[in-house]
Formats: C-alpha cells, structure tokens, sequence
C-alpha cells in the first residue's frame, strides 16, 4: 500500500515536470514567432521605404524635365505593334549573326558537286601534283563531312555543356578554316579527303551549338521561324560554293569557300550567351536581364524563368537524364526521324546533284541546273520560315514526304522507261526535262521539311540540362545514316539500279508521310524548356 503512494507521487511529479517543460516549449515557440513577426515587420517597412524612395526620386526626375507621371504597369498592357517589331528584329539580328556558321556549313555540303567536275577537267594541284579520284574516293568526299560530324556532336556537346553555347560558336571558326586550307593546298588525295574530314567535325559542332542556341533565344510564336533561319544559311551557303565553282577551279574554290567562316567568327562576339543556359547554371539574375532585353517590358519575365527553372528541375541533368522514359521515347523519335530522312534520298541529291542530273541524261549543263536547283532551294527555306509556326512541325515534315515519293516514283519510272525504250523512240529524249524538274521539286520541298525538321526537333524535344546529351546521341545516329547513304550512294547505285534506287527513295518516304502523321510530336507554339 505504501508502496503503490510511492508509484502515484512519482507519476503526479513526471507529469508536472512534463507540464514545466511544455510551458517552456510555449513560450519558447511564442518568443520566437514575435521575433519572426518582428522581422517581417521590418522587411515590409524596409520596402515601404524603398518604394517610397524610389517612387520620390521618379516623380522629381519627371519634375525635373518637365513631364507629367504616368501610370505604368507594363506587364499588364497590350504590347505596341511598333515595341513588338523592333524587339523581335533584334532577335532575328542574332539568330541571322549566327546563321552565317550555317552558311560556312552549307559551303562545305555541295563543295563536291562543283570540285568533282572542275577535277575532272583539270586535276592538277596548286603544288604541281595531280590528283585522281576513284568512284569511293568521289563519295568520300561528301560522305567524310557526315562522319566527322558524327565526332563533331559528340565534341560539340561536351563543348556546348561546359564552356556554353556563345563560346563553343565562336570556336567552330577553327577547324573550319583549318580544313578548307588544306582542301585548297591538298598535294594528294590523303589530305584532300582529311580536309574534308576536319570540316565535317566543324559541322557536327556547330549543328549541335547552334540549334540549341535558336531554340532558346526567340520567344515561343516566333520559334519555328527562327530555328528554319539556320538552314537557310546551309542553302545560301551551297548556292555560295555551287555559284563560285561555276567561274573557280576546285583548289581556289576552297580558299573562297573560306569566306564565310571568317564571317561568323567575327559575328560571333556579338552573341549573347544563351538565356536558359545562364538558368541552368544558376545565373538567374543574369538571364533575367538578358531576357529583358530580348521580351521587352511588357512579359512576366519572372514567371518564364521561374518556368524554366521548373522544366529543367523534373529531370536529371546530364547523361543520367537520358534514361527518363519519355526522354528515352522522344529520341527514339528524333533517330527514326533523321533515318527516313536520308532514306527517302533527301541528303543524296543535295550533295551528288551534278552526278545524279548527268546519270539521268539533264538536257542543260548539270553545273547552271545545280545553280538553278540552288536558288530553288533558297526559296523553298523561305516559304518553310512562313509555313513552320502556321502547319507546324508534323504537317510541313508529311508535305515534304508526300511531295518527294512522288518525284523520286516518277523519276524511277522515266528512268526505267527511258533505259528499256527502242532505239528508235525518240519518246524520251522529248521528255529530258523530267529529271531535272523532279530533282528541283525534291530539293524545294525537301527544304520545307525533311531537311531542317530532324535537327530542329533535335533541340526542341529535350529541356536545357539535357539538351547537350540528348541531341550529341540523336546527331550521331543522324550523321552516321547519312553517311553511311553517302558512302554507300555507287554500292547501291549497282545494286538496285538507277530507276530502283530512286523507287527505294520514293517509299521510304511514304513510310515517312505515316511517320510524320503518327509519331512526331508537335511543338509548334509550346515552350521547351
């Protein structure tokens, strides 16, 4: 009995000591939210003050020059046509600055159409050596600018991840001019076709960079537009070298070739670094400013930061981030987009023109149709730059796929006709325009879609901390089929035969057309992140 009073005093004492110590706790909590409370007290008067005084120093300023206040709220007004105009000329400043790296790209594409020919008339070096080419040889020196492209996004994304996007441009200058130096000095068909080889890794480098770079600077309306920009820097680049080749023996066309490098080195420090990389890297306040710039003052610019940053924060960042399952799909798209789209013949015909019209029996000189096709594809960008952000993505890509099965289907068909025809029937010889015209019809719509849609979407599908990785692996896979195509271009020319090959082209790009309808994801309009 005595023993049990003992047990209940101990009991009522813990529970009065556990009564203390929650009294303690209580006024612990209350003491610190007065001094929370505090605080926030001083922080409002803090700004109140800041406000006051940055409201003072306005109103007397206006004072001072003699105009009256006005009320501004500028994110909650319609933006001024003419404010619009001049903020969005400015971004197509940078994005055209930048696409001169495109045009010293486009130099290096056609390169062999006019070279090859002027070798063929005249194939002494500029060191008094002579070069001839085999027909391997002939295709490697349009398919090594692919294979060391295949190095070059590898590089490219490396560069493009650690150093940034305006950095890594300005670097492209290098081995452009390096690999046009020795195109033009070459004593041999071995440096020849290692000119060749440094251009390509220049072009891998600078595809990476520099779509990436398109995707993240324009405002979302306008994005399609822009990122089409580039590839009219490859047309007007081929049209470049096609015309300069025209009047130029091959080595000279080289050092003219050049030009155009030195161009974008030079436009390149004029470049701002990337708004979404400065997010990534933590640099908010800065990419704030920079966006300020480039969206004017009537756009939340918080908020599209503040989206930014959340985009790039709900995956990994790095290689990891590639093994999230819809990234993972989204490649899967990309790689199967840039197969089909040197399946269906697309990269073949813009780089072998001349071989393709003088095989097909082109009834001009291959060299002025290449120059016409040329101008035509310059065109054909043109109308892409209108049709990307109207039609979007998808439809342009299935348009370019429709229209080129049926020139490569009718191409086969007169070719095939034209070789089985009686010797006697001039049916075909009256018919000698047909190539000429379905090649230019390709190469017009092919630049609506099939060409410059694998490498837009290569950028646009990924967020900013992944975007390097993502697209090194898509380009790689992308320039290793075209290569590939390249090399393989007389192989398959034997083995299929001319009409045949044409015909592989033709349904390669109707699996294209369903394709494009059923798997590509649209962005026209969406933010990427």
């Amino acid at each position: 009995m005595v023993h049990e009073c003992y047990e209940v005093k101990d009991l009522q004492h813990k529970v009065l000591d556990l009564k203390n110590n929650v009294k303690v706790l209580q006024k612990s909590n209350n003491e610190k939210q007065v001094a929370v409370e505090e605080l926030q007290s001083r922080v409002a008067e803090n700004e109140h003050r800041v406000n006051y005084q940055e409201d003072y120093s306005r109103r007397n300023n206006l004072r001072i020059i003699g105009l009256k206040e006005q009320p501004v709220d500028h994110e909650s007004e319609e933006e001024p046509p003419g404010e619009r105009r001049r903020r969005l000329a400015k971004q197509m400043t940078l994005v055209l600055m930048l696409s001169m790296g495109y045009v010293a790209l486009g130099a290096t594409l056609t390169w062999p159409s006019p070279a090859l020919s002027s070798l063929d008339k005249d194939n002494a070096t500029l060191v008094g050596t002579e070069i001839v080419l085999n027909a391997a040889q002939k295709d490697m020196t349009g398919s090594l600018i692919y294979l060391g492209s295949l190095f070059g996004s590898w590089i490219g994304g490396w560069l493009v991840s650690r150093l940034g996007r305006r950095l890594s441009l300005g670097l492209m200058g290098l081995p452009f001019a390096l690999g046009w130096v020795m195109t033009g000095l070459a004593p041999n068909t071995a440096l020849l076709l290692i000119g060749r080889l440094i251009q390509g890794v220049a072009n891998g480098c600078l595809s990476l960079a520099g779509y990436a770079y398109v995707v993240e600077l324009p405002d979302t309306s306008i994005r399609g537009m822009m990122a089409v920009l580039p590839t009219l820097g490859v047309v007007v680049g081929s049209l470049y070298t096609v015309a300069a080749g025209y009047a130029l023996p091959w080595h000279y066309l080289s050092f003219v070739a050049a030009l155009p490098c030195v161009a974008f080195v030079i436009a390149s420090f004029f470049l701002p670094e990337s708004p979404s990389y400065l997010v990534v890297q933590g640099h908010r306040q800065a990419a704030i400013s920079l966006l300020r710039k480039l969206r004017g003052n009537y756009v939340d610019i918080e908020a599209e930061v503040t989206q930014l940053e959340r985009m790039n924060s709900g995956s990994s960042g790095g290689w990891r981030g590639l093994l999230d399952k819809d990234i993972l799909h989204r490649m899967v798209v990309v790689v199967m987009t840039f197969l089909l789209s040197n399946m269906c013949g697309n990269f073949i015909m813009m780089i072998y023109t001349t071989r393709i019209l003088q095989d097909t029996g082109a009834p001009m000189d291959p060299d002025a149709v290449t120059a016409i096709t040329g101008v035509l594809r310059v065109a054909g960008t043109v109308a892409a730059v209108f049709l990307l952000d109207v039609l979007g993505r998808r439809y342009c890509l299935l348009l370019s796929h429709a229209v080129n099965a049926t020139c490569m289907l009718i191409l086969g068909t007169y070719v095939f006709l034209a070789e089985h025809a009686a010797a006697d029937d001039d049916t075909f010889a009256n018919l000698s325009w047909v190539p000429m015209v379905c090649v230019m019809i390709s190469l017009f719509f092919g630049d609506i879609g099939v060409h410059p849609i694998p490498f837009i979407i290569s950028s646009e599908y990924f967020p900013t901390n992944i975007r390097a990785q993502a697209s090194s692996v898509c380009l790689s896979f992308g320039t290793a089929v075209i290569f590939a195509g390249l090399q393989l271009y007389s192989p398959m020319l034997a083995l299929l035969t001319q009409p045949g090959l044409y015909w592989f082209f033709g349904c390669s790009s109707i699996v294209g057309v369903l394709f494009a309808l059923f798997a590509i994801i649209e962005t026209k309009g969406k933010a990427v992140g």
